[in-house]
């Protein structure tokens, strides 16, 4: 979802609802992810600034047992940026123009590409599909959610007595 953002007047608020198909990298793995939410877009006297609250259905395998699984991911969007082409690199030491992110010379704001790093973000570096997951025999390989294996220790998997 691209935003033209040329004839925003500073003070003036642009509302959009917000509902894509993303591709994220989950354990290095593409990751495919229904968007929905709603975006405000409000100009100021510097630029534009972009907030809203998304969520999103991703696919996600467990990191325990390895189940595919779908998980909802939430974000909350808040970000400034300024209008034109931004600066042009001189080889030197960065400065705080180097920091600022730029809507660019022709005043389209690329909200998917906003949505899909907050997203990317957070996705959980070991998802779970359930908090209390066993996980799978380290021996055999058996799912300690579905069956007991005879690799379960007295204290059970993960170190738990409750098998």
């Amino acid at each position: 979802m691209r935003v033209d953002v040329r004839d925003l007047a500073p003070g003036e608020t642009l509302r959009a609802a917000f509902e894509e198909h993303l591709t994220l990298h989950g354990d290095g793995q593409p990751t495919e992810a229904q968007a929905h939410g709603e975006v405000r877009i409000d100009r100021t006297g510097q630029g534009v600034r972009l907030r809203g609250r998304i969520e999103a259905q991703a696919d996600l395998v467990c990191s325990r047992c390895l189940l595919d699984f779908t998980g909802t991911l939430s974000v909350d969007l808040d970000e400034g940026f300024a209008l034109g082409s931004g600066p042009q690199p001189d080889g030197g030491e960065l400065g705080p123009q180097d920091f600022v992110q730029w809507v660019g010379p022709d005043h389209q704001l690329d909200v998917s590409e906003v949505v899909r790093q907050h997203l990317q973000i957070a996705v959980p570096m070991a998802p779970l599909h359930r908090p209390d997951c066993r996980g799978l025999c380290p021996v055999c390989g058996a799912n300690w959610n579905e069956q007991r294996c005879e690799h379960v220790s007295s204290r059970g998997p993960q170190g738990r007595s409750d098998l």
